[in-house]
């Protein structure tokens, strides 16, 4: 990596090296399955377009240290895909295989940071102190966090509390690490306890990758309330308008619910996955959902699908009509009421907000979003959400299991036997969590870069937390 100015620190002769050693891995691999060529290209591709993104948001809007996004979130690459950082025009530039795959990230203004495409869009430097910053608040004092906080912050077991937090945070597996970088915990609408990992600061936005799907619920509903979606109604979707298509009969509420039938390969695992495709290499990632055959008939089968959730902020964008109006919606609807200031919902290169993964918010903004499914959708005095909709988020769909809502997560499930039953969660990769916990009026945010499923169990976090709280 080099920030504008600084010399790159790989030699041809490394690149060699590399190159012919992820070479030899793509073909022992892939034997008999895939050209190693095709497998190496499909690497640096997906490689390159990821770190150009990842840096440009953790670094350019979010204000982190690029040795730790390196070092922590972008660690697969590294010696593979060399890096250019150009705080002053708003872009970062990334390339692999000797400059033959490259790829180019740039700031958005307001709306964070997008990959460019063909010279589409052009860099916007966000104003000053944008995001925005937040009201100062204390660290380890409890503070009132909504409108809705009791009158004296709860009676909470202070030791207990402590003890869950410094296991949250300790380091004491080295090949499968937390990487916990924020904690906050709310009981009675009280700010109870908060901790940040060195180098990450409380108005920092953290990316909440499949937590987004959560807010894009909140802005759907948003949708409903302002009459700008009938819930009764199917979707129109451009790729689906042949009156003889079987996916006109997929429902708006099907695709919240993740049973709309479309096929659609949700691994980050694998290179070449429809989840990975879409989230790097596609400038349209709606219009690539979209595309998808049907699988299954709708409503029948359940399966998690990041797709799904981005033809549906499409959807939300073709009822709106306006662009710009579509662009700001969620900080007017959502993120501006609810007071969470550094919240930022990215776009892909057609201009549609990926809704599936690229909100970033602080944990403090991430726990006001929980306070408000808490409160059944009241904040400040105003019902910011209809109640059923909140409501909706946590009736089972149908082949989940019980296990999942509409776009929430649902507890009643074996995987989570030790959470109170009628809690549920946004939950992301990597060891995202906004767990809510009507039963204890409490809302557990845990954000981070956790590279394996073994270094993070939120079912453990989230039982660790509520045992200290009364």
């Amino acid at each position: 990596m080099a920030i504008e100015g600084d010399k790159a620190r790989v030699t041809k002769q490394q690149w060699r090296t590399v190159v012919i050693s992820v070479a030899a891995v793509a073909f022992s691999a892939t034997a008999g399955l895939e050209p190693p060529l095709r497998n190496l290209i499909t690497f640096a591709r997906a490689g390159a377009s990821f770190s150009a993104k990842q840096l440009c948001s953790s670094v350019l809007m979010a204000g982190m240290d690029p040795e730790q996004v390196l070092n922590e979130d972008l660690a697969a690459g590294q010696g593979m895909i060399h890096t250019r950082i150009k705080p002053n025009a708003g872009r970062v530039e990334a390339s692999a295989l000797f400059g033959l795959i490259r790829a180019e990230a740039i700031q958005n203004g307001e709306r964070g940071c997008t990959w460019q495409i063909d010279g589409h869009p052009k860099p916007r430097l966000p104003k000053p102190n944008q995001p925005g910053s937040e009201t100062p608040q204390p660290i380890g004092s409890a503070w009132p966090l909504s409108d809705t906080a009791a009158a004296e912050p709860p009676e909470i077991d202070k030791q207990a509390l402590k003890d869950a937090l410094d296991r949250a945070f300790e380091e004491n597996e080295p090949l499968t690490p937390k990487r916990t970088r924020a904690v906050v915990v709310v009981q009675n609408g009280w700010v109870i306890a908060e901790r940040y990992a060195q180098g990450i600061q409380p108005d920092m936005p953290l990316i909440g990758w499949s937590m987004s799907k959560s807010i894009t619920h909140a802005l759907i509903g948003r949708a409903i309330q302002e009459g700008l979606l009938d819930p009764g109604k199917p979707p129109k979707v451009p790729e689906w308008s042949d009156p003889q298509d079987p996916r006109q009969r997929i429902s708006l509420d099907q695709l919240l619910r993740m049973n709309s039938g479309l096929a659609f390969e949700e691994s980050t695992g694998t290179l070449n996955s429809d989840l990975v495709r879409m989230l790097t290499q596609e400038a349209d990632m709606a219009g690539f959902a979209a595309s998808q055959p049907l699988s299954k008939k709708p409503g029948k089968k359940w399966s998690y699908s990041s797709g799904t959730t981005n033809i549906l902020s499409r959807i939300l964008r073709h009822a709106i009509d306006d662009d710009q109006r579509y662009w700001s919606f969620p900080k007017q609807a959502l993120f501006g009421p609810l007071g969470m200031a550094t919240a930022v919902l990215e776009n892909d290169n057609s201009g549609t907000l990926v809704g599936s993964s690229l909100v970033w918010a602080s944990g403090r903004d991430w726990a006001r979003f929980g306070q408000l499914y808490l409160d059944q959708g009241r904040w400040d005095g105003k019902q910011l959400l209809p109640a059923t909709w909140v409501r909706q988020a946590q009736t089972a769909s149908r082949g989940s299991k019980q296990a999942y809502g509409a776009h929430w997560w649902l507890s009643r499930r074996k995987s989570r036997p030790d959470l109170p039953n009628d809690s549920y969660s946004a939950e992301g990769y990597q060891g995202q969590l906004v767990l809510v916990a009507p039963s204890q009026r409490a809302v557990i945010v845990r954000l981070g870069q956790t590279p394996k499923k073994p270094g993070f169990d939120a079912n453990a976090f989230g039982a660790d937390v509520l045992s200290a709280l009364r």
